[in-house]
């Protein structure tokens, strides 16, 4: 074998690394940008110091290669764990089902409750005789702290503690307008 065919191969077992390193640690495209420049070198190397033949075959194998490997990656990808998170069929859930728990949460909205756990900042908390994975806006709580769902984001309950002693829906407004009374 001749040395140039040999830092031919040593260059694309190279840009082969550099492919797995992207797949394994994502870089942005920096180790496919690598890896591709690296299997242009080594079709460059054969084609200037090679046979017209052996040019011709590097130059189809890195056309064919290239996709080919392409397309495995994208087929690996499609059976990765992260994968099976996001996407609630691959997980073995319906869309049907992930829709309804989302709208039962929305139900939770403006309803109070306590901690059951302390808040830092996640933790369980029980609204309306619910138990339910919550976070509050960043504050620690203890439990047993009265709490508020303020929001539902993303699919995650949002709660703010409240004071027990200022009930929130008992307000009278004739109380207010005995003071403005002469």
């Amino acid at each position: 074998m001749s040395l140039y065919l040999l830092i031919a191969l040593v260059l694309v077992g190279i840009g082969l690394a550099s492919l797995v390193g992207e797949f394994a640690f994502p870089t942005g495209g920096i180790f496919l940008v690598v890896s591709l420049s690296l299997f242009a070198v080594a079709a460059a190397i054969v084609w200037w110091y090679g046979s017209t033949l052996e040019a011709t075959i590097a130059i189809i194998g890195f056309c064919i290669g290239v996709p080919a490997v392409g397309w495995l990656t994208v087929q690996a990808w499609k059976t990765l764990a992260i994968k099976r998170g996001l996407d609630p069929q691959a997980a073995g859930g319906s869309i049907t089902q992930v829709m309804t728990e989302l709208s039962e949460l929305e139900t939770l909205k403006g309803s109070t409750g306590k901690t059951l756990t302390p808040m830092r900042p996640s933790g369980m908390v029980e609204l309306n005789g619910r138990r339910v994975d919550a976070l509050t806006e960043g504050l620690m709580l203890d439990p047993n702290t009265p709490v508020k769902c303020i929001e539902i984001k993303a699919g995650r309950v949002i709660v703010r503690k409240i004071d027990k002693a200022a009930p929130t829906n008992d307000f009278n407004l004739n109380d207010f307008n005995e003071l403005n009374t002469p």
